[in-house]
């Protein structure tokens, strides 16, 4: 993902690698693919259940391997706190488990600075890799796609014929945004995703407290809509194994709700 930032000092994250130069300028940042960055070089990821250890994603992934053709999530838009600063993202999309190929759309959490604009801010976006993060507008309803914290937002990809998908984000009782855009996917996995984005290197994530993912995460394989707990999902850490940057945590008894800690200790069942 792309971000645009400022700060009227240098500052350097040093555990995110990412420096902020120039006072008052906005750097731009050199994206790089937001696909799932294993927490060891070379590691080999679970497909089937599991745990995997990740630089850069917390949550949970189904990974069939093939035919996976639309995937949907609901979730609470989170705070993003000032301690420590950092970015954050909370998406649904598909591949990039274990591919170098994502689809996905969701919704940023910043509180470093972005633009030249100071304290959190909150954006609506979608991605094709390997373009950047675009940021979307024209919203019905609301045509600045405005979005707040404790807002429900769902989103929904889905395969419309060939390499046509459909990209639907709905922020509830607020606005509604649909596009079709052109993607060859490996159709390969599908993902429910709080992130740490890249930018130039790999950022901390903003304390974005408990996410909560629900009460809608499904996926579509060969024609059939399934729930997370119904396709083997793999549970996904963002850190090393040792102390995590985020945590998911366990299904809901509905098979598709659980919330992602941010820095805690353990991780409550919604």
């Amino acid at each position: 993902m792309i971000r645009r930032t400022a700060l009227g000092a240098a500052v350097t994250l040093t555990s995110a690698a990412l420096t902020l130069v120039g006072a008052g300028t906005a750097v731009a940042a050199t994206p790089r693919s937001g696909v799932l960055i294993p927490a060891q070089r070379g590691e080999l990821l679970p497909t089937h259940g599991g745990t995997a250890d990740s630089l850069n994603w917390s949550g949970y992934a189904v990974t069939p391997g093939s035919g996976v053709t639309a995937v949907s999530s609901t979730f609470t838009v989170p705070s993003a706190g000032l301690v420590p600063p950092g970015f954050a993202a909370t998406w649904a999309g598909i591949g990039g488990y274990n591919t170098s190929d994502l689809i996905q759309a969701g919704i940023s959490e910043d509180s470093l600075p972005t633009n030249d604009v100071f304290g959190p801010q909150y954006s609506a976006w979608y991605e094709i890799l390997p373009a950047s993060e675009t940021s979307i507008s024209g919203c019905t309803g609301d045509s600045s796609c405005t979005v707040n914290p404790g807002d429900q937002v769902s989103v929904t990809i889905d395969n419309v014929s060939g390499n046509t998908w459909s990209v639907s984000i709905t922020d509830a009782g607020h606005w509604s945004w649909s596009q079709d855009v052109t993607y060859t996917s490996s159709e390969s996995s599908a993902e429910w995703i709080l992130e740490a984005p890249t930018v130039e290197a790999q950022t901390i994530l903003a304390d974005t407290g408990t996410t909560y993912f629900g009460p809608t995460s499904t996926y579509t394989e060969n024609g059939t809509t399934y729930t997370i707990a119904q396709g083997d999902p793999t549970q996904i850490d963002l850190g090393t194994g040792v102390v995590n940057e985020a945590t998911p945590s366990a299904l809901a008894s509905d098979g598709q709700s659980f919330n992602d800690c941010a820095y805690a200790l353990s991780c409550p069942t919604p």
